[in-house]
């Protein structure tokens, strides 16, 4: 038996080192993300927390009232119904019973939490996940690779350079909810060729992620956000078209 579980384990082991050689670094992130994922997430969210000391006296009086409440109802409640019995209402039963009401009310509070968080995680448009591939044009953040390339298809269809943004944001959902969060700069190459700078508009965005350029007679390249101010400034960048 446990050569079998030591042959499980070795397997697992060799399979995740396999995986993480070529990229794929999730496989160690997942489990870690699992058991510690909340060390970070209180972290983040504790320094913001805003506490009402009022409100906690408050709720704190209420469930001392509530506790004492309880006791004596209950006490007097067993004397009526069991008076051959000897023996007080013990003062654990009834802390148990309030501790299991306020337990109940929050896990109650806790799932309307949990379904208005999953509400807006469906309805919102921002992406639920960030790739780690930081500067490679297949896993650019929104998919900057896929906006420049349908820009250039429209300036090559013949759609004004001026227009291409507000088309963009008439498309589809998915390819209007890419273009409300990139900037889509016109760039024109030495020669005349049609070209486009794609990069987040957010900021910190832009600094993990960069963007693209494609068109403009060279090749689609990736950039980092500290080259995006000498494309801008350079003579083959026009003017910022998008809203």
């Amino acid at each position: 038996m446990k050569a079998k579980v030591s042959g499980w384990v070795l397997g697992v082991l060799f399979l995740m080192v396999v995986f993480m050689c070529s990229g794929q670094v999730w496989v160690m992130q997942v489990p870690l993300v699992l058991v510690l994922g909340w060390v970070g997430f209180l972290q983040r969210v504790l320094p913001e927390v805003t506490w009402r000391w009022g409100a906690i006296a408050e709720t704190v009086a209420v469930v001392a009232v509530l506790g004492v409440g309880t006791h004596l109802f209950l006490r007097r409640l067993w004397r009526q119904l069991r008076p051959e019995d000897e023996r007080a209402w013990p003062v654990r039963w009834s802390v148990s019973l309030v501790a299991l009401l306020v337990l109940l009310f929050s896990a109650t509070m806790a799932t309307v939490g949990i379904g208005h968080h999953v509400g807006w995680l469906a309805s919102g448009r921002a992406p639920l996940t960030e790739s780690s591939w930081r500067f490679s044009p297949r896993h650019m953040e929104w998919d900057n690779e896929g906006i420049c390339r349908q820009a250039l298809d429209l300036s090559q269809s013949g759609v004004p350079d001026a227009r291409i943004a507000q088309v963009l944001l008439r498309g589809e959902a998915v390819i209007r909810t890419k273009a409300e969060r990139l900037h889509v700069v016109p760039w024109r190459g030495a020669g005349g060729e049609a070209g486009f700078l794609v990069f987040p508009r957010d900021p910190l965005s832009r600094e993990r992620a960069g963007g693209v350029h494609c068109g403009g007679g060279v090749e689609q390249k990736s950039f980092k956000a500290a080259e995006l101010p000498k494309l801008l400034a350079g003579p083959r960048v026009a003017e910022d078209t998008a809203p």
